[in-house]
C-alpha cells in the first residue's frame, strides 16, 4: 500500500516538474514580443486601415491585413526578430473618393520610430480622386 502512494507521489512530482518546463519554454517564446501601439486617423475620417510584412520569417507576409476604419487607436504584439528581419513595413489607408496613403519602413527603421515615440502615429489628409467621384 505505500509502495503505490510512493509511485502515485513520484509520478506527481515528475507531471508537476513536466508542466513547469513546458511552461518555461512557452514563456521564453514569447520573450522578443513587443506590444505595438497605433493612434492612426484620416481626414476625412472613416478611411480603412491595412498593414502589410514583406520579407522576412512572419507567418503572414505579403498578405494585407485589415486594421480598421479611422480613427483607429489599437495595440499589436509583434515579434520583435520578425519585424527587424522584414525588407518592408507598409501601412495603408484607403478611402471612397481619395487616393490612398501609404507608410512604409524597413524593419529596423520601423522600431526605431515605435521606440521613439513609444506608439505609431499617423494623421494622412487623403487627397480627392476625381476619378472615384
Amino acid at each position: 500500500m505505500k509502495r503505490d502512494k510512493r509511485n502515485v507521489v513520484a509520478a506527481l512530482r515528475s507531471l508537476f516538474a513536466i508542466s513547469l518546463l513546458i511552461m518555461l519554454l512557452m514563456l521564453s517564446g514569447c520573450a522578443d514580443e513587443k506590444t505595438v501601439r497605433f493612434k492612426i486617423n484620416s481626414v476625412p475620417k472613416g478611411a480603412h486601415v491595412l498593414y502589410k510584412i514583406e520579407g522576412g520569417e512572419s507567418s503572414c507576409r505579403g498578405q494585407w491585413l485589415y486594421l480598421g476604419n479611422t480613427p483607429l487607436q489599437g495595440v499589436r504584439h509583434l515579434i520583435e526578430d520578425e519585424v527587424e528581419a522584414a525588407d518592408k513595413i507598409t501601412l495603408k489607408v484607403l478611402h471612397h473618393g481619395y487616393y490612398d496613403q501609404v507608410k512604409e519602413w524597413d524593419g529596423v527603421g520601423f522600431w526605431e520610430e515605435i521606440e521613439e515615440g513609444d506608439v505609431l502615429f499617423w494623421t494622412p489628409k487623403l487627397i480627392p480622386n476625381p476619378k472615384e467621384m
